[in-house]
């Protein structure tokens, strides 16, 4: 099961400020459930996988039920057909290994699940352009005192070429690895205890602001200079940085634009509230149910990119170091503990890491 963390929190807040949907009993008067769709298809060598649950009207619930039994599949303008299995794990629906969308081909979503039907829009996959260039730039905000975290920072620019197809929208993605020697922590009466790793560890980390674009008033023009992130100045150190340029569909736009218009988020659609949430692309065929999420179909253009954190800093200027505060468990005799993979962290060495 899926843990939506901070969803209860942001949806006070949205309560709070829009006052749009009453309560009874710590449960929402206007619906208790809606089916959740996590589905991106890409371009790239990866399993293709949808994940289906049903959200939680229950407030005191962070929970989101899985969809068991749920039939699922694309089809594409010629009518191929591609089945998405249940898999082991609870909600997910896994594509056949070698499945991959295909630049130029278009796909509808099909999913039946406790007796309702729904369909998604045409959605066609447009090709992505490279990107052309990549530079980073120490930037210093003096409106924050030394030892703040948002003093320093380093800004990171693209250029890319436009094509000259009109209706051309682009969103952009990156993630972090870090080595860490500190795989877990104990609290005792004496303070945090370290625990360290038994064997080579990453944390991971990705961008967690909405960072879109559309070509409507730039169609077919070289884009230079567009701000895509800011990274921390935490370390000297240089900051692995794997970018991700996609080309969106008008739907899907859409969607993270009106999510970026009510808030950034911070780090997955379900940390937004549900009013905010309804989907633009799925429809349900045979009821008035609305639907959460969305079918997202993009190819994908990547860049490793190492920013030099130590180049062209202002002397009087030093990193915000992360410091974990405790003593080793075991200074004796080694007792470490393995590096469990997950979202945020994996054992396996990243793609292009430099030592």
């Amino acid at each position: 099961m899926k843990t939506k963390v901070l969803f209860y929190f942001t949806f006070f807040s949205g309560l709070i400020a829009s006052c749009v949907t009453p309560f009874e009993d710590f449960k929402q008067v206007s619906a208790s459930e809606f089916l959740t769709v996590e589905a991106r298809l890409t371009d790239q060598n990866e399993q293709q996988n949808f994940t289906l649950t049903y959200s939680n009207g229950n407030i005191s619930n962070s929970f989101f039920k899985p969809v068991r039994g749920a039939e699922v599949y694309i089809l594409d303008e010629k009518n191929n057909k591609e089945i998405f299995t249940e898999a082991s794990d609870e909600g997910n629906y896994v594509a056949s290994p070698s499945f991959r969308g295909k630049i130029g081909s278009t796909y509808t979503l099909y999913i039946q699940a406790n007796g309702r039907k729904y369909t998604s829009s045409p959605e066609k996959m447009r090709a992505v352009p490279n990107i052309e260039n990549l530079i980073s730039r120490y930037e210093l905000d003096d409106n924050y005192p030394k030892g703040s975290v948002y003093r320093g920072g380093f800004n990171v620019y693209l250029d890319f070429q436009d094509p000259s197809t009109t209706g051309d929208y682009y969103s952009w993605h990156w993630k972090h690895y870090e080595r860490v020697f500190i795989c877990d922590t104990e609290s005792t009466r004496d303070g945090e205890l370290l625990y360290d790793c038994s064997g080579d560890c990453w944390n991971i980390s990705y961008s967690s602001n909405l960072n879109l674009f559309s070509d409507s008033y730039l169609n077919g023009k070289r884009i230079t200079g567009k701000q895509i992130a800011r990274v921390p100045f935490d370390s000297f150190s240089p900051y692995y940085f794997l970018l991700e340029q996609r080309a969106n569909t008008e739907s899907s736009y859409k969607y993270y634009q009106s999510l970026a218009s009510q808030t950034q988020s911070t780090g997955s659609l379900f940390d937004i509230p549900a009013e905010i949430r309804f989907n633009f692309n799925i429809k349900s065929t045979d009821t008035q149910a609305k639907v959460l999420g969305l079918f997202d179909v993009y190819s994908v253009k990547k860049k490793l990119f190492y920013i030099d954190r130590k180049s062209l800093i202002p002397k009087e200027e030093s990193p915000v170091l992360k410091v974990i505060p405790g003593k080793p468990a075991c200074p004796a005799f080694p007792c470490p503990r393995p590096c469990s993979e997950s979202r945020f962290r994996t054992p396996i060495k990243p793609e292009g890491w430099k030592e």
